[in-house]
């Protein structure tokens, strides 16, 4: 039974170059600001290269441009709404509270608006809210793991599961986490 919807989970195995890793995760969950209902909020990284993922995954994040989306050199603009902005601060101050690493971002950018600043959070665990719920905002939460089926079924331990992704250059990886992950499309 697929479960219901909206967490995206993305995992990188640790054969994969690392650059290339980064620019897809960060894509994946900065693309439109984060408000779209398949950005990766939750980032399984193999524990290889965990730390090596996450130091450029940060450095990316803090230099991407934050401003107004009509200036040329922009790369993200605002929150659609009040709503969602005070949402999304919410969820950012939940992962501080429980303990998650704030690596880089984590609150408002500049004085008006609904902009806020990329925000890298690592040693997220499980039961955090900012793991087990959509934020729809720009905040990556990276996961830990040590092995493929460790992964699975912690990918599968969510209430949520709209769809999910693997970045390995390993078919047979890539099609053991395609038939076991609990979502509704992965790729």
């Amino acid at each position: 039974m697929l479960k219901a919807l909206f967490l995206i989970d993305l995992l990188i195995c640790n054969h994969h170059p690392v650059d290339e890793a980064v620019d897809i995760a960060h894509s994946a969950i900065f693309a439109n600001h984060g408000q779209n209902c398949c950005a990766g909020s939750r980032t399984f990284v193999q524990e290889e290269v965990y730390e090596q993922f996450v130091k450029k995954a940060t450095a990316k994040a803090a230099a991407k441009k934050v401003g107004d989306p009509f200036v040329e050199g922009t790369e993200q603009g605002p929150q659609i709404d009040d709503e969602m902005f005070n949402k999304v601060l919410a969820m950012i101050k939940s992962g501080k509270e429980q303990g998650a690493k704030l690596e880089c971002g984590g609150d408002r950018f500049g004085n008006e608006g609904y902009f806020i600043k990329p925000t890298v959070f690592s040693n997220v665990t499980d039961s955090m809210k900012i793991a087990q719920e959509e934020i729809f905002g720009p905040v990556q939460s990276i996961i830990k793991f040590k092995t493929l089926e460790e992964a699975i079924e912690r990918a599968n331990n969510t209430t949520y599961g709209l769809a999910a992704g693997i970045i390995t250059k390993d078919i047979n990886k890539a099609l053991t986490f395609a038939q076991s992950v609990q979502a509704g499309s992965v790729w």
